[in-house]
């Protein structure tokens, strides 16, 4: 078949499709070759399938009628939707800058710089390792991709969907909660927020795995360190973030048992190192995963939460807190990269991966719906 053959695209009509060659050396498909897509007219006429035509088809069409157009990226996970949509954004900043000043040239490099440099947080915080893919997407994505009315690339905004937050707390077998949970582990300082070994945290040892091919290494950590202060995140802000994450570690060890018609925690060890983290009492956090305060006849009364009741609590503060801190980061990679632009834009919709498992999770069935 044409894909043992290393001919990994095809058309059908105006749909691309992609086979997942797991290999970035291919002859025909190098950066190398780029330059003969570039020199075709305002349609890929001459030169095979690829993603590069799809962008290069896009923009044209976007100059031609003067509105905004959108890719969308989709299939199974593993397939190869994200390293896609970075090779489209790639060609969409080459082809912006094929004329124009030096300094339209330069900002629109810029622009691929950040947006390149966003990448690995990104990645850490909001990829997982699955049974399908070691590095997959547990998020979906949107890039807006900025361009002046002259048709030059000026920003970005990126918006984020759905973030699998049942992989926050737990993981299927065979497989990881997000990347950066481990590379905490792997952090020669992690003693500062009494991290240890991977393998003390029932959370990140729920799915049975623990290693990883990407996103693994101690090298991988500083990587990501240096991409966060490389996008304008501050040391206290880059702290702040490893902080949260430490937090929810300690946290999700916490255990309860039963305490009479209520819970209480077994041990407050991880309590007191979770909220010493997070910057705040012990004695309140405990005090709210076993209890809820009720109105009855307009008076507050305290009710003992059962063990199942406290669980949830605790997976559910957890939950938010890394929820809430991704949103922050898209929010800060957006400050990077927003401009206010007078002209037209390109959407990629990087959506998420279809997966059939015997039990699939809540996110997992909206996904496939």
């Amino acid at each position: 078949t044409r894909y043992f053959k290393d001919v990994i695209y095809t058309n059908i009509g105006a749909i691309v499709v992609a086979i997942n060659p797991y290999n970035f050396k291919i002859p025909i498909y190098t950066d190398d070759q780029m330059p003969k897509y570039l020199a075709e007219g305002p349609k890929i006429e001459q030169n095979r399938p690829h993603s590069w035509a799809q962008a290069h088809n896009t923009y044209w069409e976007m100059i031609r009628d003067g509105t905004n157009q959108t890719i969308l990226v989709s299939g199974e996970s593993g397939a190869g939707k994200t390293e896609a949509s970075k090779i489209v954004f790639k060609y969409l900043s080459a082809v912006s800058s094929l004329s124009g000043t030096d300094k339209q040239k330069n900002a629109g490099n810029v622009v691929g710089t950040r947006i390149n440099n966003a990448s690995p947080p990104l990645e850490a915080f909001g990829n997982a390792k699955t049974v399908r893919n070691d590095n997959s997407s547990r998020f979906g994505k949107f890039m807006k991709v900025k361009f002046n009315s002259q048709g030059f690339l000026v920003g970005a905004h990126i918006t984020k969907y759905l973030l699998e937050k049942s992989r926050i707390v737990s993981a299927m077998p065979n497989e990881r909660l997000y990347h950066s949970f481990y590379l905490l582990c792997r952090d020669s300082g992690r003693s500062r927020f009494q991290i240890t070994n991977d393998t003390d945290y029932r959370s990140l040892t729920s799915g049975k795995c623990t290693s990883n091919k990407d996103y693994d290494t101690p090298a991988d950590h500083q990587e990501v360190v240096d991409a966060m202060h490389t996008i304008g995140l501050s040391e206290n802000e880059t702290e702040s973030v490893w902080s949260t994450v430490a937090g929810i570690m300690h946290i999700l060890n916490t255990e309860f048992r039963p305490n009479g018609e209520g819970s209480e925690i077994v041990t407050s060890v991880h309590v007191e190192k979770g909220c010493g983290c997070w910057g705040v009492a012990a004695s309140d956090a405990a005090k709210e995963f076993t209890t809820t305060e009720m109105e009855v006849m307009g008076q507050m009364i305290t009710k003992e939460l059962k063990v199942t009741a406290a669980v949830d609590g605790r997976d559910a503060v957890c939950k938010a807190l890394y929820d809430g801190l991704f949103t922050w980061f898209i929010e800060k990679c957006n400050a990077t990269l927003d401009v206010e632009s007078d002209g037209p834009w390109i959407g990629l919709l990087d959506i998420f991966g279809f997966e059939d498992f015997e039990i699939n999770s809540f996110e997992q069935l909206c996904i496939n719906l």
